[in-house]
């Protein structure tokens, strides 16, 4: 019986210990979390509430709505007919309005076989409307490569708002220095947004 009602005058204790300290904070911090969800502009005095704020914000927020997404695989390996002459892997066709902008994404595996070579390695880049483009790029393979082959993931992203209303075209262009380098399980991701 000495236990428990010794474990009971303790739980009460710790029960008024927790509610004078709720009593305390709610006295003395009652105006600190109040200003939580108030502003005072330019230090002026004047509290302006930021539910304006928050509203603004979410329609910034809709204003960057995708409009259309294409999405396409290559499951099969692809490797290049020619060495050192850029070639096109996939191309896809797609449309875009006035304003909008366009966000292309490609990923993929590349195999790179050195074979004794000093080097062996692949280059992407992308192509839009026929027009190679310099920047950006990526490079798998290297120089004195110790292994026979060496399996890298690519990713190579590019967002433009340049492009003028109507029909374009993407395709992803890989260089090979080597006829045996080769890709597998690419897929490439065109988001159309505002």
């Amino acid at each position: 019986m000495g236990k428990s009602s010794g474990l009971a005058v303790l739980a009460l204790l710790i029960g008024i210990g927790g509610l004078g300290f709720g009593a305390y904070s709610y006295f003395i911090f009652s105006g600190q979390i109040a200003a939580l969800g108030v502003q005072d502009d330019n230090n002026s005095g004047e509290i302006v509430d930021l539910t304006d704020q928050i509203v603004n914000l979410t329609n910034k927020f809709y204003e960057r709505a995708v409009i259309e997404m294409l999405y396409v695989d290559l499951l099969e390996d692809w490797e290049p007919s020619v060495t050192n002459t850029n070639e096109s892997v996939i191309t896809v066709n797609f449309q875009v309005n006035a304003g909008e902008r366009a966000y292309f994404l490609f990923v993929t595996r590349a195999v790179t076989w050195s074979n004794g070579f000093d080097y062996s390695f692949m280059t992407f880049r992308f192509s839009i409307d026929g027009i190679i483009l310099n920047k950006p790029y990526t490079v798998a393979g290297g120089y004195d490569i110790k292994e026979w082959w060496l399996d890298y993931p690519v990713a190579l992203q590019y967002s433009t708002f340049g492009l003028t209303a109507g029909n374009h075209n993407v395709s992803v262009m890989v260089l090979s220095s080597y006829s045996l380098n080769f890709i597998r399980h690419s897929s490439i991701l065109i988001q159309i947004y505002i």
